[in-house]
């Protein structure tokens, strides 16, 4: 077979390089195609190999790119992105690719990953109506009236677009999360970075309290009367203040009427804070501790309840002294049924077939979760169920815990490094056994956790807890403390 390079055509579609070098120097014009012009796709009409679907651009400059690309053609994307009357160089990109099944059906590719996204930044960029975004400087996309969104916004549309990659099996996924892990978690620290917490409600402020108990809000404080209803006993009878810190609370002036006019029927100690932004669970919980007055801690969902049946069994956990210990207390759901009995870390083999790759990642579960245990179940058989739990270690849940001020400070606090929420908790956790610190359950501390259940996480919930799994694996795979691969059978 005989191959022939065909110089002529190659100048005569390339006039820059029929100027340079004639039309008759087949050496140059071939040593210049195999130098330039398949990575500078001369010759194409580049739309039909790339195709940008997704931008997002926040006001800080960060930039959020998807699409994809028949990479036998395209094997590279130098990035330009024109902003008004400024042009950002950003040079050849490594985004992140993944398989895409309907983009393989058209190019027939179904052995390369043809999907990409990538998170980049521009630092002291300018801001215009108008984008252009181009790749080996062809133009791919314009908006004449771009929205420019706010840090926080930003991030969180940017996650709901990565849920693409994080409704995949863990094991193809992982590496994805792990490369995203830095722009993100870069993101997310420049924002916690300028949260603040105004206090909005304050009843007998000043007093000296022995525990605070911290309740971190999202949105809806449609919990928050009844739960204090269920604590005001306890809450009047003894040196106790609640810090209720809210994120991104509807209806804000209703809720401090609404506590304004509790606090009158009830005489309680009791802050309220207020975020503008969701600025998480760790971060919340944090600042909550930061303004407590208490010696010692207590940590509550804003939908934890005592039971009906002895509720003042379950109300004594709230002041007895923990010691040096982080200690937390049993959990049902609605009907009575276990949720919580502890917890531990477990690692599973994650595995993606195309790549060959096969790698650990961990995952939370809880001693028994759901199974034949109930709430009115008495001490007796409460002990043996637990008797297989107390050979392990084993976590607890920030659903509802103690620890002294002094301990929770000198461990750091909670974990900000994880995305709004999840494994912060169990991240502490392991903190506390690696220092030799104990956790305990109070297994006379029965309460009610009405977490919800039966919907589907919004799209950047999904993908902010892949990532914090990601990030959870990458801290502690290597730990020692996840639990043997038959932990499972320790079932209550």
């Amino acid at each position: 077979m005989k191959t022939t390079f065909l110089y002529r055509q190659y100048a005569e579609d390339n006039g820059d390089l029929a100027e340079l070098f004639g039309g008759e120097d087949d050496i140059a014009l071939e040593d210049h195609f195999d130098r330039y012009g398949s990575r500078e796709n001369r010759g194409l009409t580049l739309k039909d190999y790339v195709t940008v679907e997704g931008v997002l651009a926040s006001e800080q400059g960060h930039i959020y790119i998807s699409g994809w690309a028949d990479r036998r053609i395209v094997q590279t994307l130098n990035l330009t992105i024109e902003i008004g009357y400024m042009s950002y160089d950003l040079g050849e990109i490594d985004p992140i690719w993944y398989h895409r099944e309907d983009v393989a059906g058209v190019t027939g590719d179904t052995e390369r990953a043809s999907g990409f996204l990538a998170i980049l930044r521009i630092p002291d960029i300018r801001l215009h109506a108008r984008m252009r975004i181009l790749f080996n400087d062809k133009l791919m996309y314009q908006n004449d009236v771009m929205r420019w969104r706010s840090v926080d916004h930003f991030l969180t549309e940017a996650l709901g677009a990565c849920a693409q990659l994080a409704d995949r099996p863990i094991g193809s996924s992982l590496p994805a999360a792990n490369r995203l892990a830095e722009p993100l978690q870069e993101i997310w620290q420049e924002f916690l970075g300028s949260v603040s917490y105004t206090k909005a409600f304050e009843h007998r402020p000043g007093e000296e309290v022995d525990q605070s108990i911290i309740i971190a809000l999202y949105r809806k404080a449609d919990m928050l009367i009844p739960q204090l209803e269920c604590l005001a006993q306890t809450l009047a009878e003894t040196a106790t203040e609640v810090i209720v810190v809210a994120n991104q609370l509807r209806g804000s002036e209703l809720v401090v009427q609404q506590l304004a006019g509790f606090c009158q029927m009830h005489d309680i100690r009791l802050q309220l804070y207020l975020c503008p932004q969701n600025s998480g669970f760790s971060a919340a919980n944090n600042f909550g501790a930061g303004v407590a007055r208490g010696e010692v801690l207590i940590f509550m969902n804003p939908d934890i309840f005592p039971p009906e049946k002895a509720p003042e069994t379950a109300l004594s956990f709230l002041t007895r002294d923990p010691g040096e210990a982080l200690v937390g207390a049993m959990l049902y759901y609605g009907d009575g049924m276990l949720m919580h009995s502890g917890m531990y870390v477990a690692q599973d083999l994650a595995f993606d077939a195309r790549s060959g790759l096969s790698r650990p990642v961990l995952r939370v579960e809880h001693f028994g979760k759901g199974l034949s245990h109930h709430i009115d179940d008495d001490a007796d058989k409460m002990k043996r169920a637990m008797s297989a739990v107390r050979d392990h270690p084993f976590l607890v849940t920030a659903a509802l815990w103690k620890i002294r001020k002094s301990v929770f400070e000198a461990m750091d606090g909670l974990s900000t490094d994880y995305l709004f929420a999840y494994y912060e908790d169990a991240d502490f956790c392991l903190r506390m056994l690696q220092a030799d610190r104990p956790i305990e359950i109070d297994e006379t501390a029965r309460w009610i956790h009405m977490e919800g259940v039966g919907k589907a996480n919004p799209p950047n919930v999904r993908a902010f807890m892949w990532m914090n799994r990601a990030f959870f694996t990458e801290r502690f795979a290597a730990s020692g403390l996840v639990a043997p691969d038959d932990t499972d059978l320790f079932l209550l």
